[in-house]
């Protein structure tokens, strides 16, 4: 584990050299890496010191603001912690939270990031994201599923499509100090009063939500799961969340449960297209299917008359 954290350390420190920001040369006396992987990370402020207080001098410096960079955060280098915070829109105060802490381990340029890829900026965006609050988030630079699913919980908090990939603006709002963990804590449940009877959900419906949490996943023939689905797969996966079993066989699926016509079709119920039976969707509602298209593609909705309607099936 200390091997892959000081791998962390080199790479993002190479991140930070070569993305300086414009507000000057760094100068001479700059350190030569920043040690910035922590399991969490501080405040930092006028007065801290330790390995953290020198991660935030040695960021900062990098970022061409002239701090000490001994591990003792002076009156002065908090003055230019204001002065970065500033410069990307946040409030100048005198203290390195997880806005700034995640602002400056981002810094640099915006590359589209996906699953499955790996290197100094996959590991760049699993320390800003740790040093935001996500705990849960990897730091390994590689871009694996775990990693995906933080970034579609934070797409969702930001109201941005649920692609569980990163691109350019989740990058400018990550080194913008605008993703933090704390605006996708999920509130605790007030009881519901017990005169009401609890809501009820068909099988269907359970189905379908299943569906729903793999939109943007890509298509890899003959997967079903967890992280590429066919579209058998997707369908089998989803109705066996409902408690139901199917086959991985879109002309077999047709053959289970009761038929349904187009008129009454409910969320969840099995769609199929093209002569012979060739491809199966999930009905999510309005006309619209979520299916698995085809190779080159991600889960997606699309509009049930863009394909060759051959009938509908509710497996329970």
């Amino acid at each position: 584990m200390g091997r892959i954290l000081k791998t962390a350390a080199c790479l993002i420190t190479g991140v930070a050299l070569a993305s300086t920001a414009a507000l000057g040369t760094i100068p001479a006396n700059a350190a030569t890496r920043c040690d910035v992987t922590f399991t969490t990370y501080q405040p930092i402020k006028a007065g801290s010191h330790g390995a953290q207080a020198k991660a935030m001098e040695c960021l900062l410096h990098k970022a061409g603001y002239p701090t000490t960079v001994n591990g003792r955060f002076s009156a002065a280098d908090a003055q230019e912690l204001a002065k970065f915070r500033k410069s990307i829109g946040l409030n100048p105060l005198l203290l390195g939270g997880r806005r700034a802490w995640s602002a400056l381990l981002s810094r640099g340029t915006t590359p589209h990031l996906q699953a499955g890829d790996s290197g100094k900026n996959v590991l760049r965006l699993q320390l800003a994201l740790r040093s935001a609050g996500f705990v849960k988030i990897p730091i390994k630079g590689r871009y694996s599923a775990a990693t995906a699913r933080v970034i579609k919980v934070v797409q969702k908090s930001q109201h941005l499509k649920r692609t569980g990939e990163v691109n350019a603006e989740f990058w400018k709002r990550l080194q913008a100090g605008k993703i933090i963990a704390t605006t996708v804590i999920v509130k605790k449940p007030v009881p519901k009063p017990v005169s009401k009877a609890p809501k009820t959900h068909t099988k269907g419906e359970k189905a379908l939500a299943f569906a729903k949490n793999q939109l943007g996943d890509p298509y890899i023939r003959n997967a079903a799961g967890p992280n590429g689905w066919d579209c058998s797969g997707l369908s089998m996966k989803a109705w066996k969340a409902a408690g139901v079993s199917l086959p991985h066989s879109a002309g077999r699926q047709y053959r289970i449960g009761k038929k349904i016509s187009k008129s009454n079709l409910r969320n969840g119920d099995l769609v199929f297209f093209y002569p012979g039976i060739k491809h199966v969707a999930l009905y999510a509602g309005n006309g619209n299917v979520i299916h698995a298209p085809h190779p080159g593609k991600k889960v997606q909705y699309i509009k049930m008359k863009y394909m060759p309607y051959m009938g509908a099936r509710r497996p329970a």
